[in-house]
Order: structure tokens, then sequence, then C-alpha cells
């Protein structure tokens, strides 16, 4: 509309001016028409200088000079475009648009890299630029114009990216595994740029720019899609090294197999890794997703091992308790012994004492004594103790009033 309004505006003052006449009354005819039409190019052109100046917040010259192309690049186009909607013939063809990516995708660059080659940048994007198929310059992020012939070849986000990645591999014994595998990285940065959010290296950036791989069928592999797979072929490197008992092992300084293992993978990675531009952060495995049989087959050992603990550990304390049993039997035999003892000595003392009542009182008491006891109770019935007790006194007595054999002899004589 711009181009269109200058068009009809040139066309008015040029009539104008065609009609009009001198004191004279001599009409200026071509040159008037020339000399007004001038005139309002000029003005045009000092006004496009003027407002050039508040474009772009960019102060000095150079917010100035890049205003200005700024304003002649729309100017230009605005005009190609009018020009070629009067000599198209047919029904309006859909414009063509410049770029691989939707305009819906937020990180999609703005329309006006494709109409005045120009625009804002995010603070987490960095443009590769190149010119007759050859790397340029890295541009961003902030306000970007595009050089003459110059061209966006990518747009590289320089957030760390995170990719996982399931893996199926074998253990040095044979055994199949699967795990999952994650893998956080990002462009390489720059530190001392510390003016931006994400600095970034600029050799990395041209590295990264030309690192995409062709797969089969003309399939694009972005960078960002090509370290999960290397990973995962050092992990299944890794895991082939090892046997399936040595990855559920804890080391002595209490360190997980697959800890280890990550880190190793880590470190055979990131040299490659840094060539291309690319920082890796974190190489982390999730745990090992074993067969149904293999599972069941380990649950087997484990529990045949630790019933054989179980078993062990009982028979000790079997030992143990029988060993007890048979010290403390002996000692209350020992003091049972000690106690007639002492009783018989005392019926010696007292010539009027009766043994057997004595050492039947003495034994009904210990019997007592021993029914008392909460654990002999739960061992022996009180109908058997009562009976033990009761023969017991019965064949004390039948002892006491049989005499001595010595004695027996004697009087026999």
């Amino acid at each position: 509309m711009g181009v269109l309004a200058l068009l009809l505006a040139l066309t008015a003052v040029s009539l104008i001016a065609y009609f009009l006449e001198d004191s004279l009354e001599i009409p200026y005819r071509a040159w008037g028409a020339f000399i007004w039409a001038t005139a309002l190019l000029v003005a045009f052109l000092f006004g496009v200088l003027y407002f050039s100046q508040f474009i772009l917040p960019v102060g000095g010259g150079e917010g100035w000079s890049q205003g200005l192309i700024l304003l002649l690049r729309h100017y230009v186009q605005q005009g190609q475009r009018y020009l070629e909607s009067l000599m198209q013939s047919g029904p309006p063809q859909k414009r063509r648009v410049i770029g691989d990516k939707p305009i819906s995708d937020p990180d999609a660059l703005p329309e006006t890299f494709k109409t005045l080659k120009a625009g804002m940048v995010r603070s987490h994007q960095v443009l590769a630029l190149e010119k007759k198929g050859c790397f340029q310059r890295p541009a961003g992020p902030g306000f970007i114009m595009l050089g003459a012939g110059e061209v966006v070849r990518t747009v590289i986000d320089l957030r760390p990216y995170v990719r996982r990645q399931t893996v199926q591999a074998h253990t040095r014994d044979g055994i199949p595994v699967q795990t999952d595998l994650f893998v956080t990285f990002r462009a390489r940065q720059n530190p001392p740029e510390a003016n931006l959010q994400y600095p970034y290296d600029r050799d990395a950036i041209f590295h990264i720019a030309y690192a995409n791989s062709i797969l089969q069928g003309e399939e694009v592999r972005p960078w960002t899609e090509q370290v999960c797979p290397r990973a995962a072929a050092l992990l299944g490197q890794e895991l082939l090294r090892h046997n399936l008992d040595d990855l559920y092992r804890i080391s002595e300084a209490n360190v997980l197999p697959l800890e280890n293992i990550q880190h190793s993978v880590k470190q055979a990675l990131q040299p490659e890794m840094e060539q291309q531009g690319i920082e890796l952060l974190n190489v982390a495995v999730s745990d090992l997703v074993l067969p149904s049989e293999v599972v069941e087959q380990r649950l087997k050992s484990w529990r045949a091992r630790w019933q054989q603990e179980i078993d062990l550990r009982r028979a000790q304390g079997d030992a143990e308790a029988l060993r007890r049993i048979k010290k403390a039997r002996a000692r209350v035999q020992i003091e049972i012994v000690e106690s007639i003892i002492q009783n018989i000595e005392a019926m010696h003392r007292s010539e009027t004492a009766d043994l057997a009542d004595i050492v039947m009182l003495r034994m009904i008491q210990l019997l007592e004594e021993a029914m008392s006891d909460a654990s002999v109770q739960a061992l022996v019935p009180e109908s058997i103790m009562g009976r033990l007790v009761w023969d017991t006194s019965k064949q004390l007595r039948t002892w006491a009033k049989e005499p001595p054999a010595a004695e027996a002899k004697e009087g026999s004589q």
C-alpha cells in the first residue's frame, strides 16, 4: 500500500503541475510535472531518512543505517509484489514461504526474516549463516540483519537437550538385558561471554551447523538425534564386558556397577562430542530389566542360599540351646545332691530325726520348686510331675528302712 500511495501521489502532483501556468500564462507542461515529482521524491527520501532512525532500538549510525536498509527493502518488496500482481494472469497463486519450519513452530524464526531478511532472535537461539554455500558467521541472539547474499542455514537451540533410548544388550555370560539410557547435552558454551543468558562457542556453531547426517531414504538426522545412539552403542559394549552377577555386586565403596558403567560411557563419548561442538552434561542408566526366566532362576538361587544360611544358624541355635539345657540339668543335679548331703549331715547331728522323712521332704520341696518354674510346666504335665514326686518319696522310704549291707553281715555273725 505504501508504494501504491507513493505512485498515486506522484501521478496526482505531476498532473497538477502539468496544467499549471506561470504569470505569463505559459503552461509548465512536462517540465512542471518533472520538477514537482522530483520535489515530492526528495521530500519522501528525506522523510524516510528521518524515520529510519526510529525503526530499530539500536542508536547511533548503525541503527540509522540498518533502519534505512529495512525501509528500502520493504518498499522494494512491495513494489515487486505490486508489479507481479499486475502482470499475473489467471487466479492468484499462494505465495511461496521460504524456510523449512511452519510458522506455528515456537522455535521458528519471525516472518521478517523471510520478507526483510532481518528480525529478532530469541535469547536461547543462534543462527548459522552461510553465503554461497559456505559458512559465514554465527548470529544472535537479539536483532539480526542478514548481509548481502547471506542465508540462514540452521537455527540452533542453546538450551540443554535430554534424549532417552531403550538399549537391549547381552552380558558377558550371554544373558539378555534391557535398560533405558538418558543423555543430557547442549551446544558448547563460552563462559567468558557473561552478558548472554546462553553464551556459546562460535567454533562449536560451525561444527554443529554441518553435523546433520543423511539416513536411508534421504531422511535427515539432526545433530540433536546423533548423541544418544552413539552413547547406546558404547553402553552395549560396556555391558558385554560384565557378567550378570557383577552388575549387581556392590563395591567396597558402596558404588553400584551401573554407576561405573555410565561414567565410562561418558568418558568415552565426551572427546568425540567435543570435536563436534557438543558439551556432554550427563549420562544416566536405569535399572536393568531381565527376562522372566532369568529373574525366576536368580530368585531360586538367592532363596537356596538364604535357606542354607537360615538352616545353619538354626542348627547353631539348637546346639547352643541343647548345651545350655545339659549344663542347667547338671547344675540342678549337683544342687540336689549337695542339698541331700547337707540334710543327712543335719540328721546325724539330730539323733531323733528320721532320714527318710527328711530326704522325702527335701525332695518334695525341690520338686515343688521345679513345678513352679514356667519352663518346666511347659515341658512336663502336672499329673506326671505329681506321680514322679510320689514314686520318689516311696523309693526313699524303702531305702531308709533297709539296713546297710555291712550291718546285716555283722548281725548274722
